[in-house]
């Protein structure tokens, strides 16, 4: 998965590009995480946690394009949107620029980018401790934060309560069943997709599980630290689950 950022001053390049990038999102697993038309807000709002590609626009009013990506975009991937050719020799030792696209720019022009600029480069996240700060996204009108240790697991099913979120929302739980979240409107596959860098893994089409907070594994049920729910893996999770928690439970 690449998580990307879009920066231009201009909404409505912004929504062409976008439109475009679309088209071949799933093929190339990219993830829009945000856009942005002021590059101030940008640098206000934008945590480098929550990406890994930044799309920016060269020339913007208060922070250009270099000056955007050296205080924001230090060790991530950076592709330029430039309407002239001119701009390379500027950046070329700048920053550790992906590559350019002129505005607008041609749709294999940007595949070649990410195919030998891009995939198999992006410097995984690195998890350092339990205190790390977890940012999502919900849409465009609600964002949700949590400390990594916080969240013991995400459902979207029932509880020990008898107890269910809104349809196509889950529920991020804590310790002793606390609901930190409730109806979140991303699917069970779109959060462990954004959480499994953090240790998150998905058990079951319904749940997914930190596994920080794993107290036992008997065949395929689960039991969590401090909480009364229990859960199961599905037989299709199960050799992989296995793996993963065994080589957790080693490290």
């Amino acid at each position: 998965m690449i998580r990307y950022i879009l920066v231009d001053d201009e909404p409505k390049i912004i929504e062409r590009v976008k439109a475009k990038i679309d088209t071949i999102a799933k093929s190339f697993n990219l993830v829009h995480i945000k856009s942005f038309d002021s590059s101030l807000k940008a640098f206000e709002e934008i945590n480098e946690s929550d990406y890994d590609l930044l799309i920016v626009d060269f020339e913007m009013p208060i922070f250009n394009g270099i000056e955007l990506a050296k205080k924001i975009a230090i060790d991530k991937k950076i592709i330029f949107l430039t309407s002239t050719t001119d701009n390379e020799k500027l950046v070329i030792n700048e920053l550790d620029i992906s590559g350019y696209l002129s505005k607008p720019f041609e749709l294999e022009e940007f595949k070649y980018v990410l195919k030998n600029k891009v995939i198999g480069k992006i410097k995984p996240l690195p998890i350092s401790n339990s205190n790390s700060t977890i940012t999502l996204h919900i849409g465009t009108n609600r964002d949700i934060r949590f400390q990594l240790d916080q969240a013991y697991y995400i459902s979207r099913s029932k509880n020990f309560e008898n107890k269910k979120p809104d349809k196509n929302c889950v529920r991020i739980y804590g310790e002793n069943d606390e609901v930190l979240f409730d109806n979140v409107r991303k699917s069970i596959n779109e959060l462990h997709s954004e959480l499994k860098i953090y240790g998150f893994e998905k058990i079951n089409q319904s749940t997914i599980i930190n596994m920080l907070h794993i107290k036992e594994r008997d065949n395929t049920n689960i039991s969590l630290f401090h909480c009364k729910e229990t859960f199961e893996v599905t037989a299709k999770e199960k050799l992989s689950f296995v793996d993963r928690l065994r080589a957790k439970f080693k490290s």
